[in-house]
């Protein structure tokens, strides 16, 4: 099932790149490419995966704080083969580990789904940390706002109050208990939002926004990087801003991977800044292969050990879920 759905979201890639390629012309982008040390361009393609061990970190954590532990070479394979729907919108699919934590060591599914929940909460508020560092003090009290309200949302939905209203609402409505499967998946829901509520807890939250910040700030160095070595006129700060604006619009876009927008965000920027559409482009291009395309390659080569080295009745269970 996640064979397909991966290969679809590389033919888009490829399909948009090469697009990108007959517009800006290939000629200015491959003189700059030549501009790239092999070691910095080794660096650039490499940080995707070495900004994963942070985040690896990150869902082994998690899994500790919610008393569900896991050796760590049983936590990386799940956590690695999830990799392999990172192009879904949001990276919605990586709740998919919630189902191999269940079906390979019994967790309940809303351990997963709550971790999944709680990492894309994370993941929003330290590259709003991020942008505002990248975008100076001016900005900083508006980002400040905006992070504070999306927690202060997210902790006033995962109140056990409102839990309790929202599953007196939901009994209330015979319609959704008639629906099995509906009541079931309402159920689940309510059960994740108690997840996400402990992984809101100060250590954890404090953890987990950390490890963010440490990627995004890693990628930005690597982009920053590019572009010092093609000439352009990017600093650091800016080289952050044009980071996480590409993943913000890849997400407020909600395509696939935000293939189309997350590039026409990042070129956008890039040029602003005083960047060539050449040396915008390769940049973009480098952090998109590194980032998307290389960690999707390794959760596929994950997914396809997983289905050689897993018994056939438990390939059986995943195929009827």
């Amino acid at each position: 099932m996640q064979q397909p759905r991966w290969l679809l979201a590389a033919v888009a890639a490829v399909a948009l790149y090469s697009f990108l390629l007959l517009v800006f012309g290939i000629r200015g982008l491959w003189a700059d490419l030549l501009q790239l040390p092999a070691g910095l361009l080794l660096l650039a393609l490499s940080i995707g995966l070495i900004g994963q061990l942070a985040l690896f970190a990150r869902w082994h954590w998690s899994l500790q704080w919610l008393k569900q532990p896991l050796a760590w070479r049983s936590s990386a394979s799940i956590f690695a083969s999830g990799l392999a729907l990172m192009a879904t919108p949001g990276r919605s699919g990586e709740a998919m580990r919630a189902l191999w934590l269940k079906q390979r060591h019994g967790m309940p599914a809303q351990v997963g789904v709550g971790i999944t929940l709680s990492e894309r909460l994370s993941d929003l508020s330290s590259a709003l940390l991020v942008l505002g560092w990248g975008l100076g003090l001016a900005s900083a009290p508006l980002l400040l706002i905006g992070g504070g309200s999306l927690l202060a949302g997210a902790a006033l939905v995962t109140h056990p109050l409102a839990l309790r209203r929202m599953e007196e609402w939901l009994q209330q409505r015979r319609w959704i208990q008639q629906q099995r499967r509906l009541h079931r998946l309402s159920q689940g829901a309510l059960l994740s939002l108690q997840q996400v509520r402990q992984l809101m807890r100060p250590a954890p939250l404090l953890v987990a926004t950390a490890c963010g910040c440490l990627v995004w700030l890693l990628e930005a160095n690597v982009m920053h990087g590019l572009f010092a070595a093609m000439e352009a006129p990017i600093s650091i700060h800016q080289a952050a801003v044009i980071r996480t604006a590409m993943a913000l619009g890849g997400v407020l876009s909600l395509l696939p991977a935000g293939l189309g927008t997350s590039e026409a965000t990042a070129i956008g920027i890039a040029m602003a800044y005083g960047a060539s559409s050449d040396q915008a482009l390769l940049a973009t291009l480098i952090i998109r292969i590194s980032t998307l395309m290389v960690p999707c390659g390794l959760g596929w080569l994950s997914l396809r050990w997983q289905s050689v080295h897993t018994p056939s009745t438990l390939r059986r269970e995943a195929a009827d879920d």
